[in-house]
Order: structure tokens, then sequence, then C-alpha cells
């Protein structure tokens, strides 16, 4: 005999977060929203300053001087020098800027393509402010920054939406929707949704490109490059302060001749960039200074161009970084735009309309049934123990991933004393998570070992009012559960507008506890039954609303991760 202790209760109807919490949660946000606005000013500056040289003047001009020159005691030892000739109402000028904001690079490479791009005596354009005619620059800003706009974006969506949703008014239950009665709110949470999703992705795709593809299609393109002899002019660990703290790059310059033309270059491989751990580049910049007749790899298409190290190395991987934001962006751009659950057909088919019109949808499902599966089904669970642990293990590795590379400069920087503690501080809440992140992951990897459920159910749509019976049999060391409960509940999901604002309720209208032991030998396998009462909502999906029904284990384990699954099942329209 099944004990029917019927609960139905509302968890919506908790009591509300402290003044407190919320003020620690704004602050939490507030951070993000104030740094993410911060650096969006300063990229919307640079935007408008690109998009104003487009209405420049186009006009013909001469080099008349391009150099590298190289400059001491700078960030950036290198640096294109030009001079050229233009004519601009009726005069002959001479300029000597090559771009806005350009004050040189930190490689000889870079700044040796600029030279061979504009040799001395070339003839050339150069852009020309009618407002200001002295102002004139070779090369006009990239619009490029203008997919950096989304970066800071991310931060000031993720404030602001924190903010909001930690201070907004909950409506009372009385203003709750039920699912028949389904408003428009929800089509724009897709979108914003899909947009915030399409934000992440744009940015993994921009920084894919410099970290990613150009490396490796550089690498692959190497493999056919001349092997030429060189010789190592200067070999050096630079270092690079910043608010992180200090970090650290090889250089080394070296000379070769190609094609009876001498050239430099300081190109060790492809991937450049600093980091902190200043032995390991100590010990290469002492090798090749040691050792100066080397020989390097030459482009023959561009003989300027050339590089000591070629083919595939650790640094490589760097490549991987920007993977989790392509990945979420696309999966998270797709899975919200193309819904759930049923197709059309399916999802008209569940919806109560008129008695005649309900008698013919539950003909089309008892045939959808008939057509699928018969008699009793094996139950599948919502997510399985290895879903979640491998979930666990995606979102620790994608936070920590990129938590650790700001805390590896910050280590560094407290290493070399020139630490900035602020940062410090900001990165703290960050690590948190990361540690509770890496706990879910042990937890996770422990429920493995819990006993494994088995769910049968007498058929594979239950109707309302209908009775079903339910068998459950375990697998693994049952003698450990201390209780072992089975429930029926049924939750509803409805998005709707109030006003100007649009709000998602949850609500958990229906719990059954059908069965509760103490007795382990009651565990191992049982079977039950029980009846669906027939005055509540069957199973249903639409765009704005869901009302799914689960059967749930619970097993206590004491010291121990508890076993904790739900079973889906499908309850159909009453029998007419």
């Amino acid at each position: 005999m099944v004990r029917l202790n019927f609960q139905s209760r509302n968890r919506n109807a908790d009591k509300p977060a402290g003044v407190g919490g919320k003020l620690g949660l704004s602050l939490f946000f507030l951070i993000f929203f104030a740094m993410g606005s911060f650096f969006e000013v300063l990229m919307i500056r640079e935007f408008g300053r690109a998009l104003a040289q487009r209405s420049w003047k186009k006009t013909p001009c001469k080099v008349v001087r391009s150099d590298v020159q190289e400059r001491q005691n700078s960030d950036d030892p290198y640096a294109f020098v030009v001079a050229y000739e233009y004519e601009h109402g009726g005069q002959m000028r001479t300029a000597t800027s090559y771009k806005t904001g350009y004050s040189g690079s930190d490689k000889y490479s870079d700044a040796q393509a600029i030279a061979q791009k504009y040799p001395q005596g070339a003839g050339t354009h150069c852009y020309v402010n009618p407002k200001n005619p002295a102002e004139v620059v070779l090369k006009r800003q990239s619009l490029f920054i203008g997919l950096v706009l989304l970066f800071p974006l991310i931060f000031v969506v993720i404030g602001a939406g924190g903010i909001y949703y930690i201070w907004r008014k909950s409506p009372p239950p009385e203003a709750r929707p039920i699912a028949a009665e389904a408003t428009r709110g929800g089509a724009k949470n897709k979108y914003v949704a899909a947009a915030f999703f399409a934000i992440f992705g744009i940015v993994g795709l921009a920084i894919f490109y410099p970290l990613g593809i150009r490396p490796i299609s550089k690498t692959i393109a190497a493999k056919s490059w001349v092997t030429t002899p060189c010789h190592v002019i200067r070999a050096e660990v630079r270092s690079h302060d910043s608010d992180d703290g200090t970090t650290y790059s090889v250089h080394i310059l070296y000379r070769y001749e190609f094609n009876g033309q001498r050239y430099k270059s300081d190109r060790y491989d492809f991937i450049g960039g600093s980091s902190s751990g200043y032995r390991g580049k100590a010990r290469l910049a002492a090798q090749y200074e040691a050792m100066p007749n080397r020989t390097c790899f030459v482009n023959p298409d561009n003989p300027s161009e050339a590089v000591l190290k070629r083919g595939f190395h650790a640094k490589l991987l760097l490549a991987l970084f920007p993977l989790p934001f392509i990945l979420v962006g696309v999966f998270g751009v797709y899975y919200t735009l193309r819904g759930k659950g049923l197709n059309a057909s399916r999802r008209k088919a569940w919806m109560p309309r008129t008695p005649r019109e309900t008698y013919d949808d539950l003909a089309v499902l008892r045939q959808a049934d008939a057509e699928s599966e018969t008699g009793p089904v094996v139950l599948k669970p919502k997510h399985s123990p290895r879903v979640k642990l491998y979930g666990a293990i995606a979102i620790a590795l994608f936070w920590n991933g990129i938590v650790s590379i700001f805390v590896v400069q910050a280590i560094g920087g407290i290493r070399q004393g020139g630490a900035n503690w602020f940062s410090a501080l900001f990165m703290l809440p960050f690590i948190a998570v990361g540690i509770g992140l890496l706990g879910l992951v042990v937890y996770q990897f422990m429920a493995l070992f819990n006993p494994r459920p088995t769910l049968e159910l007498s058929s594979a749509s239950v109707p309302l009012g209908g009775a079903a019976e339910l068998s459950w049999s375990f697998t693994g060391r049952t003698d450990r559960l201390r209780e072992f409960t089975v429930a029926l509940s049924g939750k509803e999901s409805a998005t709707y507008r109030r006003g100007t604002n649009t709000y998602t309720a949850h609500n958990r209208f229906y719990e059954m506890e059908l069965f509760k032991t103490l007795n382990i030998a009651e565990v191992t396998t049982g079977q039950i039954g029980f009846v669906l009462p027939a005055d509540t909502m069957h199973s249903f999906e639409a765009e704005n609303n869901k009302i799914v029904w689960n059967l749930e284990i619970r097993g206590d384990i004491p010291k121990w991760p508890d076993v904790r699954e739900s079973f889906p099942i499908t309850v159909v329209p009453a029998l007419a």
C-alpha cells in the first residue's frame, strides 16, 4: 500500500534576502559595472577617433625618409621614422606622422615591416584632416576596435543585470500566471540572451585570430622557409611593468643576409608576448649570447620576415584560450534560439483547447506513444552523475583557466616587489568562486560512487487522474543509505510581462511523497502504485511556458554526497 502524503507548496514564497546581503552582492556587481563602464568609455572614444578619420581626404604623397630607429630606456625601443611630402591648398607640406597614437614597437621586426611597406622614394597616399591640414597620417586607425567594444560590455551587462535582479520587486503570488495563460515576454528574453551569448562568441573570435589562427598558420608556412645563417647582435630579458605586476620577455636581435641584402629581425617565435618567470627566459638569452652564430628561417617571398624557432611547441597551446568564449557563444545562441523540447506539432497537441480538440489531441498523443514505445519504460535521469561531473569540470576549467592568468601575473608582481594590491584584492572574489567550483568537482566525483537507482514506470505516459506503477532497484552499497524517499513533483516556469518589466516565475505547484523508509531492506528493490490528481496541469511546453513532472529519488548518506536524482515523466490530459 502506498502512503500518499500530499504536500502542495510554493517554494518561491521563501523569505527574501536581507538588506545586508543585497548590499554585499550589489557591491560585487557594482565593481563589474564600474570597470566595464570605464573601459567601455575609453574604447568608444578611440572608436570615435578612428571613425572620424574615415572622412579625411586621401592625398598623394612621396616618402622622403624611411628608417627604423632604436631608442634606449623605452618600452617600445624600435620606431618607424618617416617623413613625406604632400600638397594641400596649392602648398607643399611635410609631415612625419605615421599613425595616430603610434609610439613604436617592442619588436624590431614590426617596425621593419612598416619601413618595408613605405620605402624611401616611394609614392603612396596619406590622409589629411580637412579641418586642420597640418594633421595628417600615412595610416588611418583601424575600425577593428569596434569589435573590442563588446568585451567590456559583458562586464557592464553582468554588473547592471546583477544589481537589477537583486533589487527588483518580485510579483505577488496571485499575479503569477498558470501555463495556459502565457504572455509574450519570453520572446524578448530569448533574443536578449542570444545577444549576450553572441558577445562572448564575437570576443572569442576576435581574440582567436591573433592568438590562434595567425601563429598557427605562420608556423605551418615556416616549414618551407629557407634555413639561413644569422648572427646574434644582442640577447637579453626585458621587463614590462603594469598594474598587475612585472612580466618578462626574451629579446634576441640578429642579422642575416638573403639574396645579397642585409636584414635584421628579433622574432624568436610566432607567439610573442610576455609572462611571469624570469629564470627560464634568462637561461634562454644566455644560450644565444654564448653562441651568437646560429641559423634562422627566412621567408623567401618576404626576406625581411624571419624566425629563430619554428615548428609546433607548448606556447601554441595559448591558441586554446579563446575557445571557451567561442563555444559558450555559439552553443548559447544555438540553444537559446532553437528552443527546447517538443516540436511544433507536439506542442499544439499538448495545448488544452475545447473538449473536442482535447479529445483529438489525446488521440494524437496516444498514436505517437504507440509508434514509439508501449508498456513499461525505464526512465532516464535528467542529468546522470557523469554528466554532472563533466559539467562541473568544464565550468571549473573555464573559470579557473581565465582567473589563473591574472593570478600568475599578480604573484609575479608580488615576488618582484611591484604588486598592485588593489588588483590583488579585486581578484579575491573570483579566486573564491574558483575554489568553490573545484569543491563542486570533488563533490560530484565522490557522488559517482553512490548507489545507482534504476526506475521503471508502467506506462510511457500517465493521464491526469490515472494510476501508474513504479518499481525501482539499486546497484552499489545501499547499506550506506540512512533514509530513502520517492516523491512526485510538478513544476511550472512561466515568462510574462507586468507593466514594462518581464518576469520569469518558477513555481513548484505540486509535490506528493510516494514512499519513505528508514529500512535498508526496502531500499534495494521496491514497487509502489500512485494516482495522479485530475485537477492539475499535464506536461506542457511552449515558447513562454513549461510544465514539467518529475519522479525524484532522495537518499541520505552521512558524511558523503547524498543521492539526488530527478527522472522526468510524461503526463497527458485526462481521458475523455
